[in-house]
């Protein structure tokens, strides 16, 4: 008990907040379920031989630090789920569920509904100093987290990856290091014969060249995956990128880093579909988009289906609950002659 308790006043520390963390304990390491159905249970949609469809995703960093450590308050958590709930998008992709009650706060069907998102990611915990990944994400779409491999990459249906660079410990104001971050992706069964592969990822904070320089090896890491993994599949990608490229003092590296990064992929972000006029660079959205962390992009390198990006934009229904809004993208697809 005092180990822990020792433990989590350093990282009060190293954090904004200085309110005591009297209740909060680190868990051991392990991957923890969060209350889906397995693959293709009763829940599972029932397929057709429709050749078009729509779907929605939406990519949510929920400030999921306890609140002892400068995380929301368990109050407005649970407003948000509820949120969530009844709403019943198509496909969450969460960031930052590191407490381990508010990753319980989900576990709970009376506040998520299985009959709303009967599809659920497992989620890694962290160690015995370390907060896990903070990623998870629901689904009303069937993916096999019983097939989960970890080492193999071979993408038979859901796999996670540590990023291996980071910036930040006990002492710094954006304890990186603290967490697991990098990203999850997910086969996720649109439609009979329609696999989508979809990304997650929660990348470096801070605005120090050391963050910059963590950021620019996990833009890398993750392209390199999704250029051996994903070259011929549709993608969807949604995520807390920390990669702002106005309004931030390494807006020109962030920038650069982007353009590398979609070049290598073949990826396009939402926000270049809104982009007005025959110049759809990057530096062309918006101000707001390009001033914006969290982002959502997508691919089209599957030769049987078509993705639309329909609709691109901030959810406002979930004002002041986060110290992020959640962004919005809806998609159409279609099955090629």
């Amino acid at each position: 008990m005092k180990k822990y308790f020792v433990i989590a006043v350093l990282s009060m520390l190293s954090h904004s907040a200085f309110a005591l963390c009297w209740d909060y304990k680190f868990t051991p390491a392990g991957t923890k379920s969060s209350n889906g159905y397995d693959y293709q249970e009763s829940g599972a949609p029932t397929y057709n031989d429709a050749q078009s469809g729509q779907f929605s995703v939406v990519t949510y960093n929920v400030d999921g630090f306890p609140n002892c450590i400068g995380g929301n308050t368990k109050s407005d958590f649970k407003v948000l789920l509820s949120r969530l709930n009844t709403a019943s998008y198509d496909i969450v992709l969460l960031q930052e569920v590191f407490s381990p009650d508010k990753h319980d706060f989900i576990k709970d069907e009376d506040r998520v509904e299985v009959m709303n998102y009967p599809y659920r990611s497992k989620h890694w915990r962290g160690g015995i100093i370390s907060y896990g990944d903070g990623l998870l994400r629901l689904s009303k779409y069937p993916f096999e987290m019983g097939q989960r491999d970890d080492d193999d990459y071979s993408l038979a249906s859901f796999e996670s990856e540590e990023f291996s660079s980071c910036y930040g410990g006990l002492t710094d104001g954006n304890p990186d290091c603290l967490t697991e971050k990098g990203f999850t992706v997910a086969k996720m069964e649109i439609n009979e014969g329609f696999e989508v592969h979809v990304y997650n990822t929660h990348m470096d904070a801070g605005r120090s060249d050391e963050d910059m320089e963590a950021r620019r090896g996990q833009m890398q890491q993750l392209a390199d995956f999704i250029s051996a993994h994903s070259s011929d599949a549709s993608i969807v990608i949604g995520g807390d990128f920390n990669m702002k490229w106005a309004d931030h003092s390494q807006s020109d590296a962030h920038r650069e880093i982007w353009d590398d990064f979609l070049a290598q992929t073949g990826i396009r972000l939402a926000c270049q579909d809104l982009i007005d006029g025959d110049d759809t660079s990057i530096d062309n959205c918006s101000d707001d988009e390009r001033a914006n962390t969290d982002q959502i992009g997508y691919a089209n390198h599957s030769d049987s289906h078509t993705l639309t990006l329909g609709d691109y934009h901030e959810l406002s229904l979930f004002t002041d609950l986060s110290d992020h809004e959640p962004m919005y993208a809806s998609f159409t697809w279609v099955k090629n002659d």
